[in-house]
C-alpha cells in the first residue's frame, strides 16, 4: 500500500494541476474579478482545513458564505454582483468543485500518513483490509445513491437552504455532542475490526449520506466520521476514512453541477488554490489543536452558520 501512495500521490496531484489549467481556459478569470472577489481565498482555506480535520464537508462553510452573498451580507463591487449571486443550486455545484481539489489533497496527506509515514499510535494501527472495507462499504452504496438523487431528485432553491440549514444545525448539534462524549477514549475500548454488522450500517449509511451529499455537497463524509467514532474506532482513523469516501463522491458527482451549468467556475478558481493549501495543513493544525478543539471549533461554526442562515 505504501508503494502505491508514493505512485498515486504524484499522479493525482498532476491531474488535479491538469484539471485546474483546463478550468482556467474554459473560465472568463480575469484580474477585476480576482481582486474583487479574493476573499474566496481564504474562504477556501477554511473550508479545507475543516473538511479535512474533521471529516466533514467543505459545503458547511462554502454554502453559508455563498448564501450571505446572494443576501447581500458580504459586500463587492457592483459590477460583480451579478457574478457573486449564486442560486442554491449553484452554491452547491461551486462547493463539489472546490472540495474536488481540496479534499483530494487531503485524502492524499492522510494516506501519506497513514500507509507511508506510519503515524498511527500502536494502539490505532488498523489492517489494511479493514481500512479498505471502511471505505469500500460506504462507497458501494454511495456513489450509486448520489447519481440517482442528481438525475431523478429535483428541489426548488427555497427548499433547498431551508434543509441545508436544518441538517447543518442538526450536524453541528450531534458532532459536537459526540465530540465530547468521546474525549477520553481508553486504547482498551478502541475498535481495529469491523463486524458484519457495521458493514451493513455502513451500506446504509452509504444510501443516506449519497442522497444527501447530491443535495447539499456535504453528508456522508460527516454521518461515516460520527458513526466510526461512535463504535470507538481511532479518531485518525474515522477521519482519514470521512474524507477518503467524500473526495470519491464529489469527484464523482461535480460532473452533473459541472454539465448542467451549475458551477460558477471563476469563484472556483479563486478558491481552490485556498482549499488546496487548506488540504496541506488540515492535518497539521489538527494536531497542533488536538482533534477535541478542532471538532469543536468546526461544531461550534456550523451551528452558528445554521443559525444565521436560519436568522436571515
Amino acid at each position: 500500500m505504501a508503494g502505491f501512495m508514493r505512485l498515486w500521490t504524484p499522479l493525482h496531484l498532476a491531474a488535479l494541476a491538469i484539471a485546474y489549467v483546463w478550468l482556467v481556459q474554459v473560465s472568463d478569470l480575469t484580474t477585476e474579478v480576482v481582486s474583487g472577489l479574493w476573499f474566496f481565498f481564504p474562504v477556501g482555506i477554511m473550508g479545507a482545513i475543516i473538511a479535512n480535520a474533521t471529516g466533514t464537508g467543505g459545503g458547511v462553510v462554502f454554502v453559508p458564505v455563498f448564501t450571505a452573498l446572494e443576501k447581500g451580507g458580504i459586500m463587492v463591487p457592483p459590477e460583480l454582483q451579478t457574478l457573486a449571486s449564486l442560486s442554491p443550486q449553484e452554491s452547491v455545484g461551486v462547493s463539489f468543485m472546490i472540495q474536488c481539489f481540496g479534499m483530494s489533497v487531503g485524502a492524499l496527506v492522510w494516506g501519506r500518513a497513514i500507509f507511508v509515514k506510519d503515524t498511527l499510535a500502536w494502539d490505532e494501527k488498523i489492517a489494511p483490509h479493514t481500512l479498505l472495507a471502511l471505505t469500500a462499504a460506504p462507497l458501494a452504496t454511495g456513489i450509486p445513491a448520489l447519481l440517482l438523487t442528481q438525475n431523478f431528485v429535483s428541489v426548488d432553491g427555497k427548499s433547498l437552504i431551508f434543509y441545508f440549514k436544518i441538517f447543518s444545525l442538526l450536524l453541528g448539534t450531534v458532532l459536537l455532542l459526540f465530540t465530547w462524549a468521546q474525549r477520553r477514549q481508553p486504547a482498551s475500548q478502541r475498535k481495529l475490526h469491523v463486524t458484519p454488522g457495521e458493514l451493513w450500517v455502513l451500506l446504509g449509511l452509504g444510501i443516506i449520506g449519497g442522497a444527501v451529499t447530491a443535495l447539499f455537497s456535504v453528508g456522508i463524509g460527516e454521518f461515516l466520521a460520527i458513526f466510526l467514532i461512535l463504535k470507538k474506532f481511532p479518531t485518525k482513523v474515522a477521519i482519514a476514512v470521512a474524507v477518503w469516501v467524500s473526495v470519491v463522491c464529489v469527484l464523482c458527482g461535480v460532473w452533473d453541477n459541472l454539465l448542467s451549468g451549475q458551477v460558477r467556475i471563476e469563484i472556483a478558481l479563486i478558491a481552490i488554490p485556498g482549499a488546496i493549501i487548506g488540504g496541506f495543513l488540515a492535518k497539521q493544525i489538527a494536531q497542533v489543536l488536538g482533534s477535541l478543539w478542532l471538532k469543536t471549533l468546526a461544531s461550534l461554526w456550523i451551528i452558528a452558520s445554521s443559525i444565521y442562515l436560519l436568522l436571515t
